[in-house]
Protein backbone atom coordinates (compact mmCIF):
# COMPACT_ATOMS: atom_id res chain seq x y z
CA UNK A 1 0.00 0.00 0.00
CA UNK A 2 0.91 3.23 -0.79
CA UNK A 3 2.34 5.61 1.37
CA UNK A 4 -0.70 8.26 -0.31
CA UNK A 5 -2.98 5.62 0.85
CA UNK A 6 -1.67 5.07 4.14
CA UNK A 7 -2.07 8.90 5.18
CA UNK A 8 -5.62 8.96 3.90
CA UNK A 9 -6.80 5.64 6.16
CA UNK A 10 -4.78 7.66 8.79
CA UNK A 11 -6.70 10.78 8.37
CA UNK A 12 -10.25 9.14 7.40
CA UNK A 13 -9.86 6.96 11.13
CA UNK A 14 -8.74 10.25 12.84
CA UNK A 15 -11.31 12.02 11.30
CA UNK A 16 -13.64 9.53 12.59
CA UNK A 17 -12.06 9.35 16.04
CA UNK A 18 -12.79 12.75 16.31
CA UNK A 19 -16.22 13.21 15.29
CA UNK A 20 -17.20 10.21 17.85
CA UNK A 21 -15.68 12.29 21.24
CA UNK A 22 -17.28 15.40 19.90
CA UNK A 23 -20.50 13.28 20.22
CA UNK A 24 -19.46 11.97 23.33
CA UNK A 25 -18.53 15.24 24.62
CA UNK A 26 -21.99 16.59 23.37
CA UNK A 27 -23.98 14.45 24.90
CA UNK A 28 -22.10 14.93 28.59
CA UNK A 29 -21.49 18.35 27.93
CA UNK A 30 -25.19 18.93 29.93
CA UNK A 31 -24.58 16.83 33.01
CA UNK A 32 -21.25 19.28 33.55
CA UNK A 33 -23.20 22.56 33.14
CA UNK A 34 -25.31 21.35 36.02
CA UNK A 35 -22.70 20.68 37.71
CA UNK A 36 -21.51 24.23 37.89
CA UNK A 37 -25.10 25.89 37.90
CA UNK A 38 -25.54 25.24 41.68
CA UNK A 39 -22.51 26.99 42.03
CA UNK A 40 -23.20 29.97 40.86
CA UNK A 41 -26.08 30.01 42.45
CA UNK A 42 -24.25 29.29 46.65
CA UNK A 43 -21.53 31.92 45.02
CA UNK A 44 -23.70 34.80 44.28
CA UNK A 45 -25.84 34.11 47.41
CA UNK A 46 -22.90 34.08 50.19
CA UNK A 47 -22.32 37.82 48.73
CA UNK A 48 -25.78 39.24 48.49
CA UNK A 49 -26.17 37.63 51.47
CA UNK A 50 -23.28 38.49 53.24
CA UNK A 51 -21.91 42.29 52.46
CA UNK A 52 -25.52 43.99 54.49
CA UNK A 53 -23.92 41.84 57.26
CA UNK A 54 -20.49 43.28 56.44
CA UNK A 55 -21.01 46.41 55.78
CA UNK A 56 -22.99 46.71 59.53
CA UNK A 57 -19.82 45.55 60.74
CA UNK A 58 -17.43 47.66 58.68
CA UNK A 59 -19.49 50.75 59.89
CA UNK A 60 -19.13 50.25 63.89
CA UNK A 61 -14.76 49.40 62.78
CA UNK A 62 -14.39 53.08 60.97
CA UNK A 63 -14.80 56.67 61.84
CA UNK A 64 -16.21 59.59 60.20
CA UNK A 65 -13.42 60.43 58.10
CA UNK A 66 -11.78 56.84 57.04
CA UNK A 67 -8.95 58.23 54.41
CA UNK A 68 -6.79 59.54 57.00
CA UNK A 69 -5.61 55.94 57.96
CA UNK A 70 -5.56 54.19 55.02
CA UNK A 71 -3.66 50.89 56.65
CA UNK A 72 -6.53 50.78 59.31
CA UNK A 73 -8.83 51.03 57.10
CA UNK A 74 -7.71 47.67 55.09
CA UNK A 75 -7.48 45.90 58.34
CA UNK A 76 -11.45 46.95 59.35
CA UNK A 77 -11.92 46.17 55.76
CA UNK A 78 -10.31 42.62 56.25
CA UNK A 79 -11.72 42.09 59.68
CA UNK A 80 -15.26 43.46 58.46
CA UNK A 81 -14.89 40.71 55.86
CA UNK A 82 -13.43 37.84 58.35
CA UNK A 83 -16.94 38.60 60.47
CA UNK A 84 -19.19 37.80 58.45
CA UNK A 85 -19.23 33.69 57.38
CA UNK A 86 -20.30 34.44 54.19
CA UNK A 87 -18.00 36.91 53.03
CA UNK A 88 -15.29 35.08 54.34
CA UNK A 89 -15.68 31.95 51.98
CA UNK A 90 -17.23 33.78 49.03
CA UNK A 91 -15.55 33.51 45.78
CA UNK A 92 -14.83 37.73 45.94
CA UNK A 93 -12.50 38.72 43.80
CA UNK A 94 -11.89 42.21 45.64
CA UNK A 95 -13.03 43.78 48.78
CA UNK A 96 -12.72 48.08 48.47
CA UNK A 97 -13.99 50.75 50.37
CA UNK A 98 -15.32 53.30 48.36
CA UNK A 99 -15.81 57.06 49.44
CA UNK A 100 -19.18 58.99 48.61
CA UNK A 101 -17.91 60.58 45.63
CA UNK A 102 -16.16 57.22 43.57
CA UNK A 103 -12.69 57.26 45.14
CA UNK A 104 -11.19 53.79 46.35
CA UNK A 105 -9.79 54.48 49.63
CA UNK A 106 -8.66 51.57 50.02
CA UNK A 107 -8.56 47.82 48.98
CA UNK A 108 -8.09 44.33 50.96
CA UNK A 109 -5.54 43.61 48.69
CA UNK A 110 -1.38 43.95 48.60
CA UNK A 111 -0.77 45.57 46.07
CA UNK A 112 -3.57 47.77 46.03
CA UNK A 113 -4.10 48.30 42.43
CA UNK A 114 -7.59 49.94 42.79
CA UNK A 115 -6.49 52.37 45.17
CA UNK A 116 -7.21 55.99 44.18
CA UNK A 117 -9.31 55.03 41.16
CA UNK A 118 -12.71 56.32 40.84
CA UNK A 119 -14.80 53.77 40.48
CA UNK A 120 -17.88 56.25 39.15
CA UNK A 121 -15.63 57.11 36.35
CA UNK A 122 -14.55 53.83 34.85
CA UNK A 123 -17.89 52.19 36.07
CA UNK A 124 -20.41 54.78 35.65
CA UNK A 125 -23.20 52.97 36.92
CA UNK A 126 -21.48 52.59 40.18
CA UNK A 127 -22.90 55.69 40.91
CA UNK A 128 -26.50 54.18 42.08
CA UNK A 129 -24.24 52.55 45.21
CA UNK A 130 -24.70 56.09 47.03
CA UNK A 131 -28.68 56.80 45.48
CA UNK A 132 -30.32 54.88 48.05
CA UNK A 133 -30.03 52.98 51.10
CA UNK A 134 -29.76 48.86 50.33
CA UNK A 135 -27.28 46.56 48.12
CA UNK A 136 -26.70 47.79 44.54
CA UNK A 137 -25.35 45.06 42.03
CA UNK A 138 -23.99 46.99 38.60
CA UNK A 139 -21.59 45.58 35.55
CA UNK A 140 -18.75 47.22 34.51
CA UNK A 141 -14.24 47.07 33.75
CA UNK A 142 -12.53 49.01 36.14
CA UNK A 143 -8.53 48.40 35.94
CA UNK A 144 -7.58 47.94 39.53
CA UNK A 145 -10.33 45.37 39.78
CA UNK A 146 -9.25 42.94 36.77
CA UNK A 147 -8.87 39.50 37.13
CA UNK A 148 -6.49 39.29 34.83
CA UNK A 149 -3.55 41.51 33.18
CA UNK A 150 -4.24 40.57 29.53
CA UNK A 151 -7.31 41.01 27.66
CA UNK A 152 -10.62 42.04 27.95
CA UNK A 153 -12.25 41.69 31.68
CA UNK A 154 -15.62 42.31 33.18
CA UNK A 155 -16.63 42.39 36.24
CA UNK A 156 -19.98 42.30 38.69
CA UNK A 157 -19.89 44.78 41.72
CA UNK A 158 -21.93 44.22 44.85
CA UNK A 159 -22.29 47.65 46.57
CA UNK A 160 -23.76 48.66 50.45
CA UNK A 161 -23.51 51.50 52.16
CA UNK A 162 -21.43 52.29 55.19
CA UNK A 163 -22.64 54.07 57.92
CA UNK A 164 -20.78 54.88 61.15
CA UNK A 165 -22.70 55.25 64.30
CA UNK A 166 -23.77 58.79 64.86
CA UNK A 167 -25.70 57.25 61.56
CA UNK A 168 -23.49 59.24 58.26
CA UNK A 169 -23.23 57.85 55.76
CA UNK A 170 -19.09 57.84 54.80
CA UNK A 171 -18.93 55.65 52.15
CA UNK A 172 -19.04 51.77 50.66
CA UNK A 173 -18.05 48.40 51.19
CA UNK A 174 -17.95 46.71 48.06
CA UNK A 175 -17.28 43.05 46.69
CA UNK A 176 -18.06 41.00 43.58
CA UNK A 177 -15.70 39.09 40.98
CA UNK A 178 -14.05 39.31 37.69
CA UNK A 179 -15.67 37.14 35.18
CA UNK A 180 -12.61 35.90 34.05
CA UNK A 181 -11.17 35.10 37.65
CA UNK A 182 -14.38 33.28 38.83
CA UNK A 183 -14.57 31.67 35.14
CA UNK A 184 -11.04 29.81 36.16
CA UNK A 185 -12.49 29.04 39.50
CA UNK A 186 -15.33 27.26 38.09
CA UNK A 187 -12.97 25.73 35.26
CA UNK A 188 -10.83 24.27 38.30
CA UNK A 189 -13.78 22.70 39.96
CA UNK A 190 -15.07 21.40 36.63
CA UNK A 191 -11.83 19.65 35.76
CA UNK A 192 -11.37 17.77 38.81
CA UNK A 193 -15.20 16.60 38.88
CA UNK A 194 -14.21 15.62 35.01
CA UNK A 195 -10.92 14.15 36.01
CA UNK A 196 -12.50 12.00 39.29
CA UNK A 197 -15.44 10.72 36.82
CA UNK A 198 -13.03 9.77 34.35
CA UNK A 199 -10.82 7.90 36.78
CA UNK A 200 -13.52 5.83 37.60
CA UNK A 201 -14.34 4.71 33.87
CA UNK A 202 -10.56 4.25 33.69
CA UNK A 203 -10.65 7.34 30.67
CA UNK A 204 -9.51 10.59 29.79
CA UNK A 205 -10.91 13.83 31.10
CA UNK A 206 -11.83 16.32 27.90
CA UNK A 207 -10.71 19.62 27.50
CA UNK A 208 -13.35 21.88 28.88
CA UNK A 209 -12.97 26.01 28.86
CA UNK A 210 -15.78 27.79 30.87
CA UNK A 211 -17.07 31.03 29.70
CA UNK A 212 -19.33 33.87 30.93
CA UNK A 213 -21.32 36.03 28.00
CA UNK A 214 -22.88 39.02 28.10
CA UNK A 215 -23.70 40.71 24.83
CA UNK A 216 -21.46 40.14 22.26
CA UNK A 217 -18.33 39.63 24.92
CA UNK A 218 -17.22 36.57 26.32
CA UNK A 219 -15.34 36.01 29.15
CA UNK A 220 -12.87 32.79 29.63
CA UNK A 221 -10.07 32.23 32.31
CA UNK A 222 -6.52 33.45 32.53
CA UNK A 223 -5.32 30.88 30.03
CA UNK A 224 -7.93 30.94 27.99
CA UNK A 225 -7.22 31.20 24.63
CA UNK A 226 -8.62 34.60 23.01
CA UNK A 227 -9.56 33.81 20.00
CA UNK A 228 -11.78 30.66 21.71
CA UNK A 229 -13.22 33.89 23.88
CA UNK A 230 -13.63 35.98 20.80
CA UNK A 231 -15.16 33.20 18.43
CA UNK A 232 -17.87 32.41 21.97
CA UNK A 233 -18.58 36.24 21.83
CA UNK A 234 -19.35 36.54 18.31
CA UNK A 235 -22.05 34.31 18.80
CA UNK A 236 -24.11 36.87 20.88
CA UNK A 237 -25.54 33.60 23.06
CA UNK A 238 -27.71 35.96 24.86
CA UNK A 239 -29.99 36.90 21.83
CA UNK A 240 -29.77 32.96 21.06
CA UNK A 241 -30.08 31.11 24.76
CA UNK A 242 -33.62 31.09 26.10
CA UNK A 243 -35.33 29.57 29.37
CA UNK A 244 -33.50 25.79 28.15
CA UNK A 245 -30.47 24.19 27.64
CA UNK A 246 -28.87 25.22 24.56
CA UNK A 247 -26.30 23.16 22.36
CA UNK A 248 -24.20 23.56 19.80
CA UNK A 249 -20.54 22.51 17.69
CA UNK A 250 -18.74 25.28 17.22
CA UNK A 251 -15.23 24.86 15.28
CA UNK A 252 -12.44 27.37 15.86
CA UNK A 253 -9.13 27.31 13.57
CA UNK A 254 -10.12 23.68 12.08
CA UNK A 255 -10.72 22.45 15.50
CA UNK A 256 -14.01 21.40 16.91
CA UNK A 257 -15.65 22.03 20.40
CA UNK A 258 -18.93 20.73 21.56
CA UNK A 259 -20.64 23.70 22.99
CA UNK A 260 -23.25 23.99 26.04
CA UNK A 261 -24.52 27.42 27.09
CA UNK A 262 -27.34 28.06 29.48
CA UNK A 263 -28.44 31.62 31.19
CA UNK A 264 -27.75 31.82 35.10
CA UNK A 265 -30.14 33.96 36.84
CA UNK A 266 -28.51 33.70 39.73
CA UNK A 267 -26.33 36.79 38.40
CA UNK A 268 -28.93 37.81 36.36
CA UNK A 269 -31.22 37.05 33.13
CA UNK A 270 -27.92 38.56 31.25
CA UNK A 271 -25.24 36.60 31.62
CA UNK A 272 -24.81 33.47 30.20
CA UNK A 273 -22.78 30.04 31.18
CA UNK A 274 -21.28 29.15 28.63
CA UNK A 275 -18.61 25.65 28.22
CA UNK A 276 -16.20 24.16 25.46
CA UNK A 277 -15.45 20.93 25.66
CA UNK A 278 -12.78 19.73 23.21
CA UNK A 279 -13.09 17.22 20.61
CA UNK A 280 -9.43 15.90 20.69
Amino acid sequence: MTKTKWMLIFSLLFSAACESRLKESSANAPFALEFLVPLVERDTTQIRKGLPEGAAVLGKLIDDDPKHDPEGLRRSIEKARGAVTDLAIAKSTFFIFVSPDGTVLRSEAEPDLAVGGSIFSEIPDSKRIFEKPGMVEVFGSMHGLRGVQNGADLQWVVGQQVAVPSGKVVGAYVTGWSFRKYADFLEGALRRNLTDNAKNKKGAAPLVYVFFARGSKAYGGAVTPDIDAEAVGKLDLPTQVGDRLFQSTLTIEEQSFALVAKKVPAIDKDTVLVLLFSAL
